[in-house]
């Protein structure tokens, strides 16, 4: 070889180059494999010893070095790990086969990008095993229209995640870093598409479910307060069920961040989530703010039948059977009739705006809603007053006061005694003042 070496046209300054400036040189002297077979498999596994590390021994005239404990020396290492030799070797021996220029850099590249694949390749099939039933459940509860909350979602989703990163890091980070690193972001970067579509649908379905249960929760706290016939405070329990519903939800989010992984946080989704809470918070207390209105427009309609009856009452003995009493306070004229039912009226509807209000501001209404509401209660009011006034005024009723009112004028003097009428009494004119009396009883 040394021959054949000193024979080859070498580039310029190199002519005086040795073989050994660029080869080692090992040998060993095997027995004949079929003369001497025994001693030939004996020698072949001692020569086996000898492939690991080892170093230069100086010989003892000191002119050359000759190889002593293994045939691999350290600065023959290019950092290809064992189960990529194979590989790499090939696409060397392709390089000179093909006689293109020989670069060892690049195959090592070449060799990391092929085995770092298929390392990656496991890594996701590994991967899938423990994501794709969460990701079918998943997607079986929302086409059946009910998007489920996956237990231990976060926890099982980190675990495999660091489970697969850690695999692939121990077997792809002994192959050129280079490459390494970026196959290792890109292996997150499908890990991470994966879990965040699973974890969207998750924050989905908590999103979702959470809405449904607060708006259950404020609808049955509501329901029980009135049942007992207690007070209760409906903007202390919207606050109340909404702290637990945001806790919830926050709990979920804080189970799915990843550290270092910054579309974990989730923060769009939480704010997102609060202001859907507030606009069912505002529908519940618009529905509220309704059922309120109603209480407080039977209370109208209650106190004005009543106290509008009582005023009308007044205007019989009831000895006709009109159910006003036949003793008792009488109004000193009843040319006021309308004042006085005005009076009640401004008084009533005053004192309902105010409960209304009042119960109003503890719902946490605004301003225009409480206006809105205050001309409602005013416009319904009123209609219950017409319908009342109408009512009393019908024909067959106001015929009997009519008629009422006469005797009492005719038939009764001042103090309510029967009048005994004498030859000499002026009956006439008695008629005729208790007919004027009568007549202008409505018209002031």
């Amino acid at each position: 070889m040394t021959n054949i070496w000193t024979g080859l046209s070498k580039p310029a300054g190199l002519e005086k180059s040795r073989i050994e400036d660029y080869f080692d040189f090992a040998f060993a002297a095997l027995p004949h494999k079929i003369l001497q077979p025994e001693k030939f498999i004996t020698e072949v596994e001692k020569l086996g010893t000898r492939f690991r590390v080892g170093h230069r021994a100086v010989r003892e005239h000191g002119l050359d070095q000759e190889l002593d404990g293994g045939v691999f020396l350290p600065e023959y290492h290019r950092r290809i790990p064992a189960d990529g030799f194979s590989v790499y070797a090939e696409g060397v021996w392709d390089q000179i086969v093909n006689n293109k220029d020989l670069d060892l850099p690049t195959q090592q590249e070449l060799l990391a990008q092929f085995r770092c694949d298929e390392i990656s390749r496991e890594v996701l099939e590994a991967f899938d095993v423990s994501i794709a039933p969460l990701e079918e459940k998943q997607a079986e509860g929302v086409r059946l229209g009910k998007p489920a909350v996956l237990k231990d979602l976060g926890t099982a989703g980190k675990a495999a995640r660091v489970k697969s990163i850690k695999a692939f890091e121990v077997e792809a980070s002994r192959y050129h870093k280079g490459v390494y690193s970026r196959k290792r972001v890109e292996l997150e970067g499908k890990i991470d598409t994966r879990l965040k579509a699973l974890y969207h649908g998750q924050l989905s379905a908590a999103h979702k479910s959470g809405v449904t249960s607060f708006s259950d929760a404020v609808s049955s706290a509501v329901k029980a307060g009135q049942k007992k016939g207690a007070s209760y405070e409906f903007a202390e329990i919207v606050e109340r069920e909404k702290k637990v519903a945001l806790k919830q939800f926050e709990t979920e989010a804080r189970s799915l961040a990843i550290e270092g992984v910054p579309w974990t946080n989730f923060k769009s989704q939480y704010n997102l989530y609060g202001k859907d809470l507030d606009e069912v918070s505002g529908r519940l207390r618009k529905e509220e703010m309704r059922r309120l209105a109603s209480r407080v427009e039977r209370w109208v309609r209650s106190r004005l039948g009543d106290s509008v009856g009582l005023e009308f009452n007044k205007l019989g003995s009831g000895r006709g059977g009109s159910g006003a009493p036949e003793t008792g306070e009488k109004p000193a004229t009843e040319k006021d009739l309308w004042d006085r039912i005005w009076n009640l009226f401004t008084a009533t509807v005053k004192e309902a705006e105010i409960r209304f209000t009042e119960r109003a501001k503890s719902f946490d209404a605004d301003e225009d809603e409480i206006e809105v509401g205050l001309w409602r209660l005013r416009r319904k009011s009123w209609g219950v007053l017409r319908a009342r006034i109408d009512e009393e005024v019908m024909e067959g009723n106001i015929l009997l006061k009519l008629r009422e009112n006469f005797e009492d004028k005719f038939r009764y003097d001042e103090g309510g005694v029967p009048r005994i009428w004498r030859p000499t009494d002026d009956i006439e004119g008695m008629y005729t003042k208790a007919k004027d009396s009568t007549t202008h009883l409505f018209l002031y």
